[in-house]
């Protein structure tokens, strides 16, 4: 897992570029930059594996993301305050339940006996998916940088992809509050 925020480096945005190119462009290692990132732009859609992971560190649980769920999926977790079951993948198939001021994310989806959970006071969730918003914009921009020095003509259309694909820049609504993204 690479956490994406204003502070990966630019490997990290390769990393991570070659990752969406792995899995959107056949044949990608045999092509150059420019190409690869042209491709990407006729993406329909573009998938990210991972999604969101949950650390608390007065516990020392981690909450990963189950398959399947990846990082254009993000969003859905501000749909979890208003009582609706909410995907974060399946296998280990996390799951959130709310229960009055208190949000419980289970690592197995509450199928286990003993299973890791992270309990979140309702009142912070919105903070922390703003959080979360703030650090994915943090990543366009050194994407935007990182796109600059390899292929530099399509850079501002790359970063609107991936703007678009993983719906990062646009308002945030929770639970009727939205924010201003």
């Amino acid at each position: 897992m690479l956490a994406l925020s204003a502070l990966v480096s630019p490997a990290e945005v390769g990393t991570v570029m070659a990752t969406l190119a792995d899995l959107h462009v056949p044949d990608c290692e045999e092509l150059d930059a420019d190409t690869i990132v042209g491709r990407l732009l006729e993406q329909d859609a573009l998938i990210a594996p991972g999604g969101l992971e949950l650390h608390d560190l007065s516990t020392g649980v981690t909450i990963i993301p189950g398959c399947c769920s990846g990082l254009e999926d993000w969003r859905a977790w501000s749909e979890a305050l208003s009582g609706d079951d909410v995907w974060l993948g399946h296998d280990p198939a996390p799951s959130i339940a709310v229960n009055g001021d208190r949000m419980r994310i289970r690592q197995d989806g509450g199928l286990g006996e003993g299973s890791d959970s992270v309990d979140v006071p309702v009142a912070l969730f919105p903070a922390l998916l703003r959080t979360v918003q703030q650090d994915l914009v943090g990543f366009l921009g050194r994407v935007g940088e990182w796109a600059d020095g390899v292929t530099p003509s399509p850079a501002a259309a790359l970063v609107r992809k991936l703007d678009e694909a993983l719906s990062i820049s646009g308002p945030l609504k929770i639970f009727g509050q939205e924010s201003i993204g």
